[in-house]
């Protein structure tokens, strides 16, 4: 593992030698690559941002609302 980490880091470098500004940029991509491979390749689930209280709220501007009102 060590070697092969050691022939990633000269491609990134001519010279052998990887400064801490690059180090940092290149886990901060590999983190956000993962980030986003991850919620690509995820298996789909059904995502629901309600409560589901069963409160029913009802808009006042919408053309049920008449009829709502004769029914409370």
């Amino acid at each position: 593992m060590k070697e092969k980490w050691d022939e990633l880091e000269m491609l990134f470098t001519e010279d052998g030698e990887i400064t801490a500004r690059e180090l940092c940029l290149t886990v901060a991509v590999a983190f956000l690559l993962g980030l986003v491979l991850g919620m690509i390749f995820s298996p789909k689930k059904h995502v629901t941002i309600t409560s589901n209280n069963g409160s029913n709220n009802i808009n006042p501007l919408d053309e049920d609302w008449d009829e709502w009102e004769d029914e409370v």
